[in-house]
């Protein structure tokens, strides 16, 4: 039977990927097996809690053939993902690992701490691991995204774009990187998808539409649950 991981944040990421798995777990329970896990905000305790669940799984003989991140976020291109919209998250980039400078952020690879093709990284990314065949030609009906995780959000204009002109990316997370890190490094197929709720940038909070977010992560799960159906 197929093992897959679930993973969210917050409760109410979860319970939408959860509202998801309910309109089809009769059809699923002979296919799949799925837990759902919290895993913490940020990319620190992710990185922990996935990796122990890994570990722990492991020991019971219990290995997972996916590993999924669903979660609100924030677009820098409202044009190509806006409110409501869902991202299907490529490439990560982590946001604020580095220096400091005068002249903005100098990452780890840009001061040549690291090489920035030093596994798991390519270019400086942490690119997604592909998935069976049936799989990736699934997730093709979602819109590809390159996504920088930080560990603020970012309330500042300026910031928003430097991170903008720095890593070209479209969405900006606080988890992502961890899911792409771990699971690289442990050879685990895995994807994120991503509700946009608000631009970058936007410190009023009252603007943001989690709602809409959380409905649009619903619906994309329901979709992987019912492809997952058919076996």
């Amino acid at each position: 039977m197929k093992r897959i991981l679930v993973m969210a944040a917050e409760q109410e990421e979860l319970d939408a990927a959860i509202a998801a798995y309910n309109g089809c777990r009769g059809q699923l329970k002979n296919i799949a097996e799925v837990k759902f896990m919290l895993c913490g905000i940020g990319a620190v305790s992710t990185c922990y809690a996935i990796t122990k669940e890994i570990y722990t799984a492991a020991a019971a003989g219990k290995h997972y053939e996916i590993a999924i991140l669903v979660g609100l976020a924030g677009s820098y291109d409202l044009q190509k993902f806006p409110i409501g919209s869902v991202a299907l998250i490529e490439k990560a980039y982590l946001g604020d690992l580095g220096f400091d400078t005068p002249t903005g952020l100098k990452t780890l690879f840009d001061t040549k701490v690291l090489d920035s093709n030093i596994f798991p990284f390519k270019e400086g990314a942490l690119c997604r691991l592909e998935a069976g065949a049936e799989t990736e030609e699934f997730l093709k009906r979602f819109k590809h995204a390159s996504a920088v995780t930080r560990q603020t959000f970012t309330g500042d204009r300026s910031k928003r774009d430097e991170i903008v002109s720095k890593f070209n990316s479209e969405i900006e997370d606080m988890e992502g990187a961890a899911l792409h890190y771990v699971c690289l490094m442990e050879k685990i197929p895995f994807f994120q998808l991503r509700g946009v709720s608000n631009e970058v940038g936007e410190r009023d909070r009252g603007k943001w539409n989690a709602p809409l977010a959380l409905d649009a992560i619903k619906k994309a799960m329901l979709e992987f649950f019912r492809f997952e159906c058919k076996g």
